[in-house]
């Protein structure tokens, strides 16, 4: 008798834990929904962080492009008052392929549209790659006079 009270007590226990374990289907539904929510403004908080880090970006290398506009002009300067023409007209052709990426760079920072925070990142860090690229080359521009059409 002892045994079979305990086995009773036992299965109603065990049958308390099943059944408060289980959820009505609109419990379930009310939960997912409030996921659905939740997921919905983490997104929403993501797409305004990466809005303003690219209009933030934005400002900072129109910045730079300014920076690198003087820094052409000075080259511009310089390069009239070169003697030897051969030498003029390759400096010419080279800061004119500088001016071509810098215009590239321009366009494609202009119609950049942000779209995740992946995408984001690596838009970023490649257009800083070449941003940098770009500046290094515009202030090396005449560390080699002999062959200022090979640098890049």
């Amino acid at each position: 008798m002892k045994y079979s009270i305990g086995m009773v007590a036992a299965v109603t226990l065990m049958a308390v834990f099943i059944l408060s374990g289980c959820e009505s289907p609109s419990n379930r539904m009310e939960n997912a929904e409030i996921s659905v929510d939740e997921a919905d403004r983490d997104l929403q908080v993501a797409e305004s962080e990466v809005q303003a880090e690219l209009s933030s970006f934005r400002i900072e290398n129109e910045n730079r492009f300014s920076e690198y506009n003087r820094t052409i002009n000075e080259i511009k300067e310089k390069i009239e008052d070169e003697s030897d023409s051969d030498v003029r007209d390759r400096y010419e052709e080279t800061l004119e392929e500088y001016e071509e990426t810098q215009r590239e760079l321009k366009s494609e920072m202009d119609n950049y549209n942000a779209s995740g925070r992946e995408n984001w990142d690596d838009f970023k860090d490649s257009f800083t790659s070449k941003m940098d690229d770009l500046g290094d080359s515009l202030e090396d521009f005449f560390s080699n006079t002999t062959t200022p059409s090979n640098q890049n």
